[in-house]
């Protein structure tokens, strides 16, 4: 599989069938049983960046066993930016500004969340295509994974729910091609739906500790996948 096809096995949520991506590959080449293979191979950097869900969940991910290196440590070197209340034109400023660094290997986002209800989800879709073709000139061979946005119980801007839902849906639709036409890969979460309430928190839009669970280990195995193929495990 190219770094061009999504990452995944089901549909993103409720409305099954609609966002359908590819069965999971396995990795060939796994770290745990194979740290000869790796420690030949400079640690890729990885840069998670995005707005309150990867805040807190860089926040539980120090707090559980695999730690804020997701487990990964042999293959890569993860860092993480989480802005509480960002929204998508705080990502260029956040990726490109003065204590920037380096440009990673492996560049995650999830963002957009936050915009829908103050803009049309094609609105969003077209910016977020303009703004990765962007990164990948200032950036290039970086591997851009886009971390699909999340289905909300409760959205604070919107007066009709399931319209702000099917507005979400096509944005990622419309950001999976994209990406599918050579900007990354697309990373679903197919078992984070709005119907289990124990998933979220309270205020129905932030993940609670169980919820927070399942993305960590949604980006943990998307992130696998991505080194794979940056190694050339399939060579």
């Amino acid at each position: 599989m190219s770094s061009t096809q999504e990452v995944g096995a089901a549909a993103d949520e409720a409305d099954q069938g609609a966002e359908v991506v590819a069965a999971p590959v396995a990795l060939a080449v796994e770290p745990e049983e194979d740290l000869g293979a790796v420690s030949c191979r400079e640690k890729q950097r990885i840069l998670i960046c995005g707005h309150s869900m990867v805040f807190w969940a860089a926040h539980q991910a120090r707090r559980t066993r695999i730690g804020s290196q997701l487990g990964l440590s042999d293959w890569a070197r993860v860092e993480w930016q989480g802005r509480r209340g960002l929204r998508w034109p705080g990502l260029l400023p956040l990726l490109f500004g003065r204590r920037s660094g380096l440009p990673p290997h492996v560049l995650v986002i999830h963002l957009g969340g936050n915009d829908l209800g103050l803009m049309q989800g094609r609105a969003l879709s077209l910016q977020v295509k303009q703004d990765l073709q962007f990164i990948l000139r200032r950036w290039p061979g970086v591997l851009i994974i886009w971390s699909a946005m999340l289905p909300r119980r409760v959205w604070r801007e919107a007066l009709h729910r399931p319209a702000i839902e099917r507005a979400r849906m096509k944005a990622n639709r419309a950001i999976q091609k994209a990406l599918g036409e050579g900007l990354g890969i697309y990373l679903p979460h197919p078992r984070i739906r709005a119907t289990f309430a124990d998933l979220y928190r309270g205020d129905g839009v932030h993940l609670s500790a169980s919820g927070n669970e399942v993305f960590l280990d949604d980006l943990r195995q998307g992130l696998r996948l991505a080194l794979s193929h940056l190694w050339g495990a399939r060579a």
